[in-house]
Formats: structure tokens, sequence, C-alpha cells
């Protein structure tokens, strides 16, 4: 699956949860943003109910997943902007629209990071929504894979910064991952980092196969396992969320959740003295 076609399936899905009876979040740039045939889906109600029976039966809990990790990690964005982080980078931004409609992102400086097709496909989806290239955005081109993010752009290493990595770090191989994970100990104290993982347990099961093959998950980790790594790296454990957290925010709503991929917040501690 290319990655233009994950980051649009993503923005698809935070687009089809927009309405939603209960929507788990408020994302009205998610639809705009989407061309194509996934924007004819978004805005036809028979349409879309065909797409999510169909996306159920082929990836049951998929679309679930999906939906509760945006909330759980617009939560901790706004968690970490309160606490007075200054700059975000996002590594594998896609179409994520958090730049341009959480508060407090505005008076941060966000850096994002992805491969060059995805970034030309979300340029021409913010320059055809807004108009222009927001000030306080800057893009960097970067193949995770060969590439460290410390690398490619002037981020400024003094700034407490907000690192994202949402639904990239199973598709990488482990040596790239490590190289993310250095990355965010290279930031200063009082950092944040946000990344979604895929638990060993999940991504080995023989009943998960079929999308290991699909998705080509390639790293994954142990709760306690990725806690101790980061550990290492000092970085402390604020949450870490799956399936069994987000039925409360469902509140009765009958959505299927896939319960494999997790939420992750770390903060970078100081230096030991």
């Amino acid at each position: 699956m290319s990655a233009e076609r994950t980051a649009s399936g993503a923005g698809m899905m935070r687009a089809l949860e927009g309405h939603a009876a209960r929507p788990l979040f408020d994302d009205p740039l998610a639809e705009r943003f989407l061309s194509g045939w996934p924007a004819v889906v978004a805005r036809h109600r028979v349409l879309r109910s065909v797409f999510l029976r169909l996306l159920e039966r082929v990836g049951p809990g998929f679309y679930g997943a999906v939906v509760c990790r945006t909330r759980a990690i617009d939560e901790a964005c706004r968690e970490a902007l309160a606490e007075g982080v200054t700059q975000v980078v996002i590594l594998g931004a896609g179409m994520d629209t958090r730049p341009y409609r959480l508060a407090g992102m505005g008076a941060a400086r966000v850096w994002e990071l992805d491969l060059p097709a995805v970034q030309r496909m979300k340029k021409s989806a913010v320059l055809r929504v807004l108009g222009r290239l927001p000030e306080h955005v800057r893009y960097a081109p970067i193949d995770l894979a060969g590439q460290r993010p410390g690398d490619v752009a002037a981020i400024d290493r003094d700034r407490p910064t907000l690192l994202l990595c949402e639904a990239v770090t199973m598709y990488l191989p482990r040596d790239a991952v490590d190289s993310v994970l250095a990355y965010a100990a290279s930031l200063p104290a009082g950092s944040r980092f946000v990344l979604t993982y895929m638990p060993r347990a999940v991504a080995e099961d023989p009943r998960n196969a079929a999308w290991a093959r699909r998705l080509r998950w390639r790293t994954a980790f142990e709760p306690a396992e990725l806690a101790r790594v980061l550990d290492g790296h000092g970085l402390e454990p604020l949450a870490d969320l799956g399936g069994e957290d987000y039925r409360a925010w469902l509140s009765g709503r009958d959505l299927p959740v896939f319960g494999g991929e997790r939420v992750a917040v770390f903060r970078r501690r100081s230096p030991r003295t």
C-alpha cells in the first residue's frame, strides 16, 4: 500500500467520523482536505454507509481504532501545548489537520515531515482549502527508512517540543525506529513524545497474519519493552492507551475497535545531576 493511499485513507476515516451522531473529536477540515473518490464518498450518506460496512468486513475494528487514536492524540496535543510546548514536529504527517485546527497550534512552530509525494498532496490540499500555506507550518521532505529527522530540517533543538509519530513505527525497520527514538531523546527536558505502536503479541498473532502482510508491519514492541527502551533514552511514560481505554469514550456507541495499535505518551526528563 502506497504512503499516499495510507495518508488519504486515514484522512477519509477522520472525515467520516464527522458525520457520526456523537463524533469522538471535532475535525472540520478532514473532509475539506479530501479530493477524488474519497471526497465523493464522504459527502454522500449512502456511500458513507456502504463504505463503512465494506471496511468493517475487510478490516474489523480498523475504523474504530483510527478514530479513537485520533481523539487520544488530540488530547495529548492539547495537554502538551498547555504545558508550554512551543514547537511541534510531526513525523509521517500525512493528511493530519492538527496544525490547522487545534487551539494553540497557531502559536507554535510546526514542522511536518513526510515523503515528498505525500507532502505535495498535503500542500495542494492546504492551498485549496485555506488559500495559503500558514506561516507557522514548515514542511520538510524525508524518508524515515533512511534519514534521521534532525538531518533534514533546521528544527530548534532548544525549544520544548511535541514530537508526534502516528501510524509510523510499525511500518519502519527497527533501525529506523531506533533513530526516531534517539531523536526524541535529543529533545530538551519537558518535551513530549506521542507515538502509536503495534504490540509484539498482536503483530505475531497468527490470527492477524493477513493484516500483517497487507499492511506490511515491520516493527513491534510489548508495552513494557517500549517503556524500558524509552526509559533508557531519558523519557518517562505518561500514558499508554489501547482498546480497553476507549470504551468510556464510546458511551454505548456500537463501534468495534481493533485493540492492536496503542497510543503512548512520554515526557523527556531533566538530565540527572
